[in-house]
């Protein structure tokens, strides 16, 4: 079983749902993430716009390659969700 830490969300934007999938390295701006195998991760293919979706970062990317169920993918953006979670508590008004 995968690292906790390790295990991510990938969807294809803007509208994919999201699918499990292990972060396998980020160096630099390349995100290497591994999908389990299904059908539905034939979405995937270079060029596709995705975010994947860690427990500590969110990261906006371009599929550069697609072998098997291993993506490469450029990040564009990367996010700290906890630094967006206090940002968002600042903007949004107490509930």
């Amino acid at each position: 079983m995968p690292e906790p830490d390790r295990q991510v969300t990938s969807r294809r934007l803007p509208d994919g749902e999201p699918q499990p999938a292990v972060e396998q390295s980020l160096t630099g701006v390349l995100l290497r993430v591994e999908l389990p195998p299904g059908p539905a991760n034939r979405q995937f293919g270079s060029g596709t716009l995705v975010e994947v979706e860690s427990p500590k970062m969110l990261y906006l990317g371009e599929v550069q390659s697609a072998r098997d169920l291993l993506l490469s993918i450029t990040v564009e953006h990367a996010v700290d969700r906890e630094a967006l979670a206090s940002i968002q508590r600042i903007w949004q008004p107490p509930g």
